[in-house]
């Protein structure tokens, strides 16, 4: 009878440890955009990797957009000119609604051609609590 307890514990084991385990999706919902623009920054760029060559600045074109619910606003910002289906800020205008998620410190932005922007967050602003007596 022990040896059918110790089999069954470790079979219980062996397909707790052998799942997949899958990370939660985010929850999309809909958010408010409140700035949405495209602006050139400079980068450093290595040229070459071989030794004493200093990096090149080189402009870089990025996309910024800041969504908000319920008094909490996220900016997110991505290189336009390397994303995989060239979204650009353009894409999301002012005042308009758009399905949004947070997951760790990346803002997804669903592009209404259905595809997900990955925007790295650089700036979120919580909702100030009231002071109520």
């Amino acid at each position: 009878m022990t040896h059918h307890i110790l089999s069954t514990a470790w079979l219980v084991v062996f397909v707790l440890l052998g799942a997949p385990s899958y990370a939660a999706e985010p929850a999309f919902m809909v958010w408010r955009v409140t700035e949405s623009r495209t602006y050139e920054r400079e980068e450093l760029v290595a040229v070459t990797p071989s030794i004493g060559m200093p990096p090149l600045p080189s402009k870089v074109t990025m996309s910024r957009v800041t969504v908000a619910l319920e008094g909490k606003r996220i900016t997110g910002e991505w290189r336009s000119d390397t994303s995989r289906f060239r979204a650009r800020a353009e894409d999301f205008p002012l005042g308009t609604d758009v399905e949004a998620a947070t997951k760790g410190n990346r803002l997804l932005l669903k592009h209404p051609d259905g595809s997900v922007v990955d925007a790295r967050i650089v700036r979120s602003v919580k909702p100030e609590e009231d002071d109520r007596d």
